[in-house]
């Protein structure tokens, strides 16, 4: 039940104040008293701002109760009513004509308690203010967070996949694994999806020389290279996995090391490493200054590809890159250039024997997309199993040059790599055929525009040519857009994007391939992106 109103004719009782506080209140009644007696004596600016702040004061005394509310409310009454002008002195002249220039001005005492009273009350008003508005005052704020960084980025993506007439059917090598039945890849039937990509990073900078770091992305559990997801799912949530998960040692400014799942550590184009490719593993990099002309760099790194339980003939990737790098390097030129090797062991297919065995099935590849030269491992025959016919130890050299043009630059880089691991004679014996090397891909690519499209009318347009033989580098990790993934594949790519606003942008990628060696299968991809970065 609501309780009753007290009368309006009656006030409420003011509240009893110990008698160690009356002197005080009593005291800040006189000072606000004898502020109010020296107004008149102030000049015109001065005496507003006094006012304001008597009339704050008076208020809150109010509140307290050291004033009773019908005193306060006579109080603010008289401060509001305008002064009587003052009658004119002996001589003639106004008893408030403004002094002349460089006289004396009398400004009245505040108390010092009456000071302090106003800045505990503007103290307390923002302190609420604070609370309501989600400021961030001193400490508010653990201090471990300053170190952390939050970054990410969405992106909504139409894809058409467009075949062309008379391609051959070709065996899924990835399908055929899984089902362990002989399953075709589609080579003719049109396709068109909206695809979403969606990632979110955490990096904590720990001190100066460790961090860590951890990323979240949508895509599938089982296609490393893609983060993109397929709309049209009835609904269905996305798929989202920790994509990287590292820690990172920079005992100093030129050398660091990174343990865990990171990104990728090597100079080089999607003609090897597919864009959103993450590594496992440990790597080590190495940034010398090299006088005036630049600098260099090394990179050292030991990758498990695939961890075997029931067999020490685990999967690995080991790689050494060293390159310079030079903002100067004739002109305003700036050039980078890089040399790789990169030795893959133990990913060659072997035959499981006896018939019905199934000792060496690990040896297939846990992931594939197309292009290279695969046979049969299994020994059961209507259960097919597709195991790699080569070896691969890949040399990589990559290089580019940034000619600035104003606030936009022009970019030329070229990429090529051999497969050395290649041997034709054990390749033709695993398959029972004589194959011949296809061992060689080359990439060039032009870019121009601004370095970043960040802001609203930035741009950059781009053009290239490819082509990527059958055994040049494994399959499984190349770039999964053109000719939809894998090698065997040749063809240019162009496009570009706009700045529709801050980290936003929309792009427009147009990739035309075909097959160099084997059965025809060209397709033309289209891409029209809207990205936002945070």
């Amino acid at each position: 039940m609501t309780s009753p109103s007290p009368s309006p004719s009656t006030p409420p009782p003011a509240p009893v104040q110990p008698r160690a506080h009356q002197g005080l209140r009593t005291a800040a009644c006189a000072g606000a008293l004898l502020l109010c007696a020296h107004l008149p004596a102030l000049a015109q600016s001065d005496i507003e701002q006094a006012g304001a702040a008597m009339a704050k004061l008076i208020s809150a005394l109010a509140d307290q109760g050291v004033l009773s509310r019908d005193k306060a409310q006579v109080l603010l009454k008289d401060m509001a009513t305008p002064a009587t002008p003052a009658s004119p002195t002996a001589n003639g002249a106004a008893a408030n004509a403004k002094p002349a220039p460089g006289a004396a001005v009398r400004v009245g005492y505040v108390p010092q308690f009456v000071r302090d009273e106003l800045k505990r009350e503007l103290r307390d008003d923002l302190s609420k203010q604070a609370a309501r508005e989600g400021w961030a005052g001193p400490g508010a704020v653990p201090a471990w967070t300053r170190g952390v960084v939050i970054d990410g980025d969405l992106r909504v993506r139409y894809q058409g996949d467009l075949f062309a007439d008379g391609n051959a059917p070709a065996v899924s090598v990835a399908e055929t694994n899984r089902n362990r039945a002989v399953t075709l890849a589609n080579t003719s039937e049109d396709r068109n999806r909206f695809r979403v990509r969606a990632r979110i990073g955490v990096t904590a900078t720990l001190d100066d020389n460790w961090s860590v770091g951890a990323r979240l992305t949508t895509g599938s559990a089982t296609d490393p290279l893609s983060s993109n997801q397929t709309l049209g799912t009835y609904g269905n949530r996305f798929t989202v996995a920790f994509d990287r998960a590292f820690v990172r040692w920079r005992p100093f400014e030129q050398f660091n090391a990174v343990a865990g799942r990171f990104g990728n550590p090597w100079f080089g184009t999607d003609l090897v490493w597919a864009n959103d490719l993450s590594f496992d593993g440990l790597a080590l990099q190495w940034t010398p200054k090299v006088g005036s002309f630049g600098s260099a760099f090394v990179t050292a790194a030991a990758m498990p590809v695939q961890e075997v339980e029931l067999s020490t003939a685990d999967k690995w990737l080991f790689g050494l890159q060293a390159g310079a790098e030079a903002p100067q390097l004739f002109g305003n030129v700036a050039g980078k250039i890089g040399l790789g090797y990169y030795s893959y062991r133990n990913t060659v297919g072997i035959t499981s024997a006896p018939a019905g065995s199934t000792r060496n099935e690990f040896t297939a590849p846990a992931f594939a997309q197309k292009g290279n030269t695969y046979y049969n491992i299994s020994a059961d025959p209507n259960r097919p199993l597709l195991g790699l016919a080569s070896d691969f130890s890949l040399i990589n050299l990559t290089g580019s040059l940034t000619l600035p043009l104003g606030d936009k630059r022009l970019v030329l880089s070229g990429d090529v790599v051999r497969n050395m691991g290649f041997d034709r004679a054990d390749v033709s014996r695993r398959t029972g055929q004589n194959v011949d090397a296809q061992t060689l891909g080359w990439q060039l690519r032009m870019a121009l525009g601004h370095a970043e499209v960040a802001r609203l009318g930035q741009w950059q347009v781009f053009a290239g040519y490819k082509r990527l033989e059958r055994d040049a580098v494994p399959d499984a990790f190349t770039d999964g857009d053109f000719r939809l993934g894998g090698t065997d594949a040749k063809g240019y790519f162009l496009g570009g994007s706009m700045g529709l606003g801050k980290n936003t942008s929309v792009g427009l990628r147009w990739l035309s391939s075909d097959a160099i060696s084997g059965p025809p299968l060209a397709v033309d991809v289209v891409q029209v992106d809207l990205n936002v970065r945070y």
